[in-house]
């Protein structure tokens, strides 16, 4: 048997590709303990076919020759001579890489051509693990691959095995057994080992009909490709994901608690990252979760669908969800709003009370910031500000601007309540002080849009401040130096609103 390898295939340099998938595979932190030990030893299974070729090569490359590796193949002595020459190759494959070669062989009786897929598996993997137990630490290496994965997902789902069988072959079914390159295609690995000239063995069983894993390679699968193509079979990787997040959902047990951070008769807060890492039933399930506590609240509810379009999206869509709900984002977290007298929003008449709470944390630093979403897309941003800096009276909103400070004595002990310009709590104020609101609207040249959703700022039944329109007004609060306080800005769904209309330098 004349078997030659191309002179500088061994340095596997041509697999330079392929190293970061591999660095990342063995990144794993469970994995560290083991790859950083020096007696570390890899052993990877070979049976001289495309797959355990390649699998071996990139090892080489990978691991260099500081580290063990060592080739491992069992002889089934279900092929007479067939097994014999395979032999022959793999002994001329470890001396081209220069690594080792360990056989094993069936002692049990001699196997036939028709022995089951299963009692040869139970046979390979009895003298793997026997390998293993000889040299704590070392691990082996299995070279299936995507096109394997697939036929073992179609095998264990006409068979009825359940979710537990979709998952397929795991690439880490324990500490010791691994499998590198599922996630590359036979193809692939074919195209990669022709481009360099470099042999492999074809196992003429593998066109063999009597074993059912090449019933479904030869058979099924090109079926699967001519209704579906080009490709369709592949999808089931995709399903096979979908099932073992949700069984890694079951098997965590908080994905409900674990998502949902706050809720109130009228806001929702849930993690936006958690949310997303639920399989898209889990997902479904979460927010008719939610809906039914709402409901409960005896709130209107929002539209499922409209809920599971707009956090589908990328980026995340921010806006009306129906029935007077917003949806927003703030650091991560989904904030699902019901805005009260939303019927009226159109005419003005709509006021949201802040959750006092949140603002307690704002106020006194240990919340970042908090954003409310306000009619109209428009938002009102809530943050810490400390004495130490020096804030102009802009900032301070004692001039007409966006925005304005609450001392946070202030911010705490009073009932905050962001009010649209017809609510008749804010017409009674202005009219109160002789003033048309209407009528400084209009003079600042404000859209007739916006009119109806400009925040205004009360407490208990005094305005005390609006955006562009109204100074902050000192209530009838002591007001410490050096204080600690509430920074509110407002931010306009438009972004140029505030240039265009109100003048603030």
């Amino acid at each position: 048997m004349n078997i030659i390898f191309p002179k500088g295939t061994e340095t596997g340099n041509f697999l330079a590709p392929y190293l970061a998938s591999l660095e990342r595979f063995f990144g794993n932190p469970s994995l560290q303990p083991s790859l950083k030990s020096p007696f570390v030893h890899f052993y990877v299974g070979v049976s001289g076919g495309a797959d355990s070729v390649f699998l071996s090569l990139l090892l080489h490359r990978f691991l260099g020759q500081e580290t063990p590796l060592t080739l491992l193949h069992f002889n089934h002595r279900n092929r007479g001579e067939e097994n014999e020459k395979d032999i022959q190759f793999l002994e001329a494959f470890s001396r081209h890489l220069g690594r080792p070669l360990r056989i094993g062989v069936l002692t049990s009786g001699r196997s036939s051509a028709r022995s089951s897929e299963e009692f040869l598996r139970n046979a390979r993997h009895a003298f793997f693990r026997s390998v293993l137990s000889e040299e704590p630490g070392s691990i082996v290496c299995l070279a299936h691959q995507m096109d394997d994965q697939v036929e073992t997902i179609l095998m264990n789902l006409f068979r009825g095995t359940g979710m537990k069988g979709l998952l397929g072959m795991r690439n880490r079914p324990d500490d010791r057994l691994l499998r590198p390159i599922l996630e590359l295609s036979g193809s692939d690995i074919r195209q990669v080992l022709d481009r360099q000239g470099i042999p492999y063995l074809e196992d003429p069983t593998n066109q063999s009909l009597a074993y059912l894993r090449n019933r479904v390679r030869l058979e099924l699968v090109p079926k699967i490709r001519t209704i579906f193509p080009p490709e369709g079979d592949r999808h089931l990787l995709g399903l096979s994901d979908i099932v073992d997040r949700e069984l890694s959902d079951r098997r965590a047990g908080n994905w409900l608690s674990g998502t949902l951070l706050a809720q109130s008769p009228s806001r929702i807060i849930f993690s936006l990252s958690r949310y997303q890492k639920l399989t898209p039933y889990r997902q479904s399930l979460f927010l008719r979760a939610i809906l039914e506590r709402i409901r409960q609240g005896g709130c209107p509810v929002p539209e499922e669908r409209n809920l599971l379009k707009s956090l589908a999206r990328v980026p995340v869509y921010q806006g009306p969800m129906g029935h007077g709900w917003l949806l927003g984002i703030e650091f991560h977290e989904v904030h699902l709003v019901y805005m009260s007298n939303s019927d009226d929003q159109k005419t003005g008449n709509w006021s949201i009370t802040p959750d006092r709470e949140t603002l307690r944390e704002v106020s006194q630093g240990i919340r970042r910031a908090f954003i409310m979403e306000l009619p109209g897309e428009n938002r009102m941003r809530f943050s810490h500000v400390d004495g130490t800096r020096d804030l102009n009276p802009w900032e301070m909103g004692t001039r007409p601007s966006r925005s304005c400070v609450l001392p946070d004595n202030i911010a705490l002990e009073s009932e905050l309540v962001i009010a649209g310009p017809r609510f008749p709590a804010v017409r009674e104020a202005f009219r109160r002080e002789g003033v048309s609101l209407s009528h400084i609207l209009s003079r600042r040249h404000f859209p007739g849009s916006f009119r109806a959703v400009l925040p205004v700022l009360m407490i208990g039944e005094d305005p005390v401040w609006a955006p562009g329109i109204l100074p902050l007004k000192n209530p009838d609060f002591p007001v410490r130096e050096n204080f600690t306080g509430l920074s509110i800005t407002f931010h306009d769904a438009k972004g140029d609103l505030w240039k265009r209309s109100s003048g603030n330098p």
